[in-house]
């Protein structure tokens, strides 16, 4: 089956906290040992050295920009100015929603976000939905009151056919919405998706699960949890980080399980080449 992902070269380039460049190491390494998946990482940027690397690591790399990028950002300019950041999230953000336009030859195809640890095969090819499967965000029975769209099996025969009237909806009520892809899927689908198993898409923060396929490490990232993990008092009083910490410390236990195998697969990745870190911080530093 395709597994597809995405990212924008904005956000590698300005990621203090997260980690996305181990993070797409890992998934793509732990899906290599683990998995037959097939991985196709939807890239919004130039080739650049990661684009390379992910290509030696057999993944196929697609360069493309969501194409109702325009319209979103004047929708976001006159309806939600407080927002004027919104376009780097949601460009990346969106990407899952271009997959029909994208991928013409399979109707049922896996997104993950970046952050996940592919612990088994997910054999979801029995999973044939009619929009969409997910599972809970923050409680693992939540399918329908509290979506989450980090791990989808995707029907992109009727998301193609829905596209231009969710996109029209979505420019026309963003100061409704006030979110991204994930917002915008439970309001227009009012939950008529189908639900997946929380295996599928199991949190850190809901403990250890012997039976977990998919680890999204959804809330704080594997580097921000070993800091949590190696001193509880890490940033303890800094605002921005609240949220992290508050999921963390829901089950200290099921990120001690799972960073350190998180770990295990960042050390058995390839070793990226010697210019990609360089080039990331002379991104920075040219902004």
């Amino acid at each position: 089956m395709k597994w597809f992902f995405a990212i924008t070269e904005q956000t590698l380039s300005n990621d203090p906290d997260h980690g996305f460049i181990d993070c797409i190491r890992v998934a793509v390494r732990s899906a290599r040992e683990n998995t037959t998946l097939l991985p196709h990482m939807v890239f919004d940027g130039q080739e650049c050295d990661f684009t390379r690397e992910m290509r030696e690591m057999g993944v196929t790399v697609i360069f493309h920009r969501i194409h109702f990028y325009d319209r979103l950002h004047e929708a976001q300019r006159r309806q939600k100015p407080e927002w004027p950041n919104y376009m780097q999230t949601a460009a990346g953000a969106f990407m899952r929603l271009d997959l029909p336009l994208i991928e013409k030859e399979d109707q049922f195809v896996l997104y993950t976000d970046c952050d996940v640890l592919f612990m088994q095969d997910p054999n979801v090819e029995f999973c044939r939905p009619e929009i969409f499967a997910a599972c809970g965000q923050f409680g693992a029975q939540d399918y329908y009151t509290d979506m989450n769209s980090g791990v989808m099996v995707l029907n992109l025969e009727r998301i193609r056919n829905d596209l231009p009237a969710m996109v029209d909806f979505l420019c026309d009520n963003l100061y409704h919405i006030s979110g991204y892809d994930q917002e915008l899927l439970r309001i227009f689908y009012n939950a008529q998706w189908s639900p997946l198993s929380a295996r599928f898409n199991w949190k850190p923060y809901w403990g250890v699960n012997d039976d977990a396929v998919i680890v999204h490490f959804h809330a704080g990232k594997p580097p921000a949890a070993r800091r949590l993990l190696d001193d509880p008092a890490y940033r303890e009083h800094d605002p921005v980080f609240h949220t992290w910490r508050h999921w963390f410390f829901q089950n200290p236990a099921g990120y001690a399980h799972y960073v350190p195998r998180w770990e295990e697969f960042l050390r058995m990745s390839t070793t990226p080449p010697a210019d990609t870190a360089n080039e990331f911080d002379a991104m920075r530093e040219g902004e």
